[in-house]
């Protein structure tokens, strides 16, 4: 059945090669300087942190076994069920996910949702799984046009469902290709005008993939050209290693786009939480979201008169770090010193901190003014 399938992929890839579009006109699509700086293009929206645009394609690789789909499926549940942070990178919209499997058993697919999302799972993160593709005899090649429009053909059909992905994760480049040289610039040329073309359509789409014997990105160096960001995940020191369970790697970015995040740098840990779920941890305390932000956030999710016992349960957090954290938030002149009721200062902080959430109260440009830098 391989062979059958690689033969089936190759004849699909050499008809769609052998057909020539007409010349087109592309004077239409000139701008001046002029044009350009005077058109009424949206400010730039960002999904998470400062790295990785609502509209973007980037890239995750490290060697195998290290915690690569881990990771990405962390990050996809953070969008997914709305986290403030994850690994300390602002969460800035919450929504829904594609997760494109290319390798693993539905079982393991199975495992890994329920031990990061709990039994409860998520509606919002959405994942194919490559072995009902496998079964079937018709996986998913990245290589081919025809493929193309069938991804474009779901994320139609999706959001005629209401469903509008707000990231879409490949896993992985390596197991997602097939029947051509993943080497050569030329032949990647065609996925990378897909990739391309979903950025422009609105989506964030990560790569998933793996290193090559030097330790960087296996396969053409042209698809990292376009890329807003890159982040290469190694292993830990030996002595790190040492005293780590489970999945346990450093973060690095080789590439940014836009501005790298304040913690660009770190050792990252897949533990168990008390809940029995797992969950990233850091060895650093740089974070995009201080605690006071958080739990002004989460005032405007209580209603009625939250007590300090009841907002500790809805963050977790001990009965003492919520007191602390109100006090300061009195002192800013953010809550008012009765039941926690958000000021015009604290809405004013709100859309400073999640400005697509947020939308802009009266009175924040004074509160700019009054910023001392």
């Amino acid at each position: 059945m391989a062979d059958n399938i690689e033969q089936m992929l190759k004849t699909m890839t050499a008809e769609a090669q052998s057909t020539r579009a007409p010349i087109r006109n592309l004077e239409p699509y000139l701008m001046s300087a002029l044009d350009l700086v005077k058109a009424d293009i949206p400010e730039k929206k960002f999904l998470v942190s400062t790295f990785m645009p609502v509209a973007s394609f980037g890239m995750v690789f490290a060697p195998r076994g290290i915690g690569k789909s881990w990771f990405a499926m962390g990050l996809a549940k953070a969008v997914a069920t709305g986290q403030e942070t994850f690994l300390g990178w602002k969460i800035h919209e919450q929504g829904d996910i594609l997760f494109i499997d290319g390798e693993m058993s539905i079982v393991d697919l199975k495992e890994r949702a329920q031990n990061l999302l709990g039994k409860q799972g998520s509606a919002s993160f959405h994942i194919m799984p490559s072995e009902n593709l496998y079964r079937d005899g018709c996986p998913i090649c990245l290589d081919i046009p025809q493929e193309h429009e069938a991804i474009l053909n779901l994320l139609n059909a999706m959001k005629d469902k209401g469903i509008n992905p707000k990231l879409i994760i490949l896993d992985n480049l390596s197991t997602l290709r097939r029947g051509v040289n993943e080497n050569d610039n030329s032949e990647t040329q065609a996925l990378l005008d897909f990739l391309i073309k979903l950025r422009h359509m609105g989506y964030a789409v990560i790569i998933v993939h793996h290193t090559n014997k030097a330790g960087e990105q296996r396969g053409a160096s042209i698809i990292e050209v376009p890329m807003d960001y890159i982040i290469k995940l190694s292993p830990p020191s030996k002595a790190d290693l040492a005293f780590k369970n489970g999945a346990s790697f450093t973060v690095e970015f080789t590439k940014v786009r836009n501005r790298a995040p304040k913690n660009s740098d770190f050792t990252c840990d897949l533990v168990e939480t008390e809940t029995g779920e797992l969950d990233f941890v850091v060895d650093t305390e740089a974070t995009e979201v201080f605690s006071e932000h958080v739990l002004l956030r989460a005032l405007t999710q209580c209603g009625g008169k939250p007590t300090v016992r009841s907002i500790a349960h809805k963050l977790g957090w001990s009965t003492g770090k919520i007191s602390k954290n109100l006090k300061e938030l009195r002192e800013w002149g953010a809550i008012s010193e009765k039941h926690y009721a958000i000021t015009t200062r604290g809405f004013c902080m709100l859309h400073e901190i999640y400005p697509q959430i947020f939308k802009e109260p009266e009175g924040y440009k004074q509160y700019q003014a009054e910023i001392p830098f």
